[in-house]
């Protein structure tokens, strides 16, 4: 496969993990007063492994002998992808506004930059620091709706805290997910992952069953559960190691700023908002911010002195 053909394929899924992530922000909102957070993730993760089974299990049984070895930080990337993120996402929805959680989500760029300057030694290019001003003025134009002085009204609660958590337990996630870069397919590194966490989700679920709530899934929200096995959970897991792998930890984690763009396009489109000019700055921003990251001043020059060389 050419280079171009794997840098356009991992954008595209990238662009499409967070059009899934969007929507279930956006279904998880709307379940919130119906089923329980922790029981949410759980049977999510749960239903995600029965449909991957039949696809993954001889593959994981296949390359046990190089899994193995990595065990201990492939349990690590399990507690903080498949247990924490999405628990703590759905654990905040119950203290803060949409708004809120959408606006902290999108620091993870910016965490994600910090965190592979510290753990891979990737000093910021440039053009990453721009892509990532240019996408997050683009994400803030969306939810100030173009007035960007109501940022200063935004004030912290617990929810608000539990997003910040988990965003950095997804950047931590995302840059260790590159620095361990394990020779093996995004399917078969999502069904290890969902086998190791698991065990400490179901921890979890009793604590909430025993302590706050309990909740076992009803055929009325099987609609719910089956989106969430299949977009959000396994197709979105396998374009964001399939992005991370190919064009790194640093912009993969930028495309999460389109998820306020596909969360503005969604209440468009099922609640009959309307369209105003900042959806349509935002959005613009938000990708070429995106594009601007992922420019190699390598290729840029290469590409120039080709130019050049033919002309």
């Amino acid at each position: 496969m050419s280079n171009q053909r794997t840098f356009w394929l991992a954008f595209f899924g990238l662009v499409l993990t967070n059009l899934f992530w969007a929507l279930n922000a956006t279904l998880a909102r709307g379940y919130i007063d119906q089923v329980a957070p922790i029981a949410l993730n759980l049977f999510r993760w749960l239903g995600a492994f029965v449909l991957l089974t039949p696809f993954a299990l001889r593959g994981t049984i296949k390359n046990w002998p190089i899994i193995r070895p990595k065990l201990l930080p492939l349990t690590g990337l399990a507690i903080l992808s498949v247990t924490f993120y999405n628990s703590l996402l759905y654990l905040s929805a119950n203290f803060t506004t949409a708004v809120n959680i959408t606006l902290i989500n999108t620091l993870i760029p910016v965490v994600t930059l910090l965190i592979a300057w510290r753990v891979l030694g990737n000093r910021p290019r440039l053009m990453q620091l721009l892509g990532v001003s240019v996408s997050i003025i683009g994400v803030l134009l969306i939810l100030t709706q173009g007035q960007l002085l109501r940022l200063l009204t935004l004030s912290l609660s617990q929810g608000d805290l539990l997003m910040l958590a988990a965003v950095s337990c997804w950047s931590l996630f995302t840059v260790l997910l590159k620095k361990l870069s394990i020779n093996l397919s995004p399917i078969i590194v999502l069904y290890v992952l969902i086998i190791l966490g698991l065990p400490f989700l179901l921890f979890a679920y009793g604590i909430e069953a025993l302590f706050f709530r309990f909740y076992l899934p009803s055929l009325s929200h099987l609609g719910l559960f089956a989106y969430l096995w299949f977009f959000p959970s396994i197709c979105a897991y396998i374009f964001w190691t399939y992005g991370v792998h190919h064009l790194g930890a640093e912009a993969a984690s930028l495309s999460i700023t389109l998820m306020p763009l596909f969360g503005a396009i969604l209440a468009i489109t099922f609640l009959g908002e309307s369209i105003y000019w900042f959806h349509i700055a935002g959005g613009i921003c938000s990708l070429f911010g995106m594009l601007l990251a992922l420019v190699s001043p390598q290729r840029f020059t290469r590409k120039f002195y080709q130019k050049g060389s033919a002309g």
